[in-house]
């Protein structure tokens, strides 16, 4: 009787040991398993972050943009009405001069002018209606003016401001078939990539960012392309 219990002891030892390994295994791997869990936690709460960050300097950049762009606008402005004060003290100069210079007919380059420095005055206190037909009427009056493919421009940045995007679009591509040298085209570029993401047209906006990056590299057009592209791949 005793050589049985002791063999059934001697039996027993080994499955004791087995099942205090089995458990001590089973609570390692839970121990793992909740290490993991919170190393995945930790870096989900660090790319949440750095998305954060990432969409902050994206707004701090076009926010940079948009000032740089209301500045130069703004020195255009200085410039033309700069410009147009000298002009009426030259014509008053001449006028007494010669009391009968105010029957010789105005110069058309003087009414291009004057009619596109009233439309720079419109568009700094916001009175867009009125700047944008100012605008439509310099480009069918003026085809070769001096101001025609700054009024594309402007009248495409009015319409896109007014969410008339079909109209901006249009505007924009006239500008750029139009003067495919002119400055303004990098930028008219990009807005196209920017209606076409409003339209939902997302290939086509790929193409137009692209464009502009591969064109005009050193542009800031080019920088706010790239930016675009890393927010629609993300």
């Amino acid at each position: 009787m005793k050589k049985k219990l002791l063999l059934f002891v001697v039996l027993l030892i080994p499955n004791i040991f087995f099942a205090q390994s089995k458990n001590e295994s089973l609570d390692l791997i839970i121990e793992k398993l909740e290490n993991l869990e919170n190393e995945l936690s930790r870096l989900a709460n660090n790319i949440d972050s750095n998305s954060f960050e990432i969409s902050k300097l994206d707004d701090s950049n076009q926010a940079r943009y948009v000032d740089l762009d209301k500045r130069i606008h703004e020195l255009e402005a200085i410039i033309l009405l700069s410009s147009e004060e000298e002009r009426e003290e030259e014509a008053k100069q001449e006028f007494s001069e010669n009391p009968l210079a105010e029957l010789i007919e105005k110069d058309g380059d003087q009414e291009e002018f004057s009619l596109w420095s009233n439309t720079i005055k419109l568009i700094d206190n916001s009175r867009y209606s009125e700047a944008s037909e100012n605008l439509r009427l310099l480009i069918l009056s003026y085809p070769e003016g001096a101001y025609v493919a700054d009024s594309y421009f402007w009248l495409g940045e009015i319409y896109y401001l007014q969410e008339m995007y079909e109209d901006a679009s249009e505007t924009y591509q006239s500008l750029i078939s139009n003067f495919p040298n002119h400055e303004r085209v990098s930028v008219s570029l990009f807005k196209l990539g920017l209606i076409s993401l409003k339209l939902e047209n997302m290939n086509q906006a790929i193409a137009f960012f692209d464009r502009v990056i591969f064109n005009y590299p050193k542009s800031g057009a080019a920088v706010l392309s790239e930016q675009e592209l890393l927010k629609i791949n993300n």
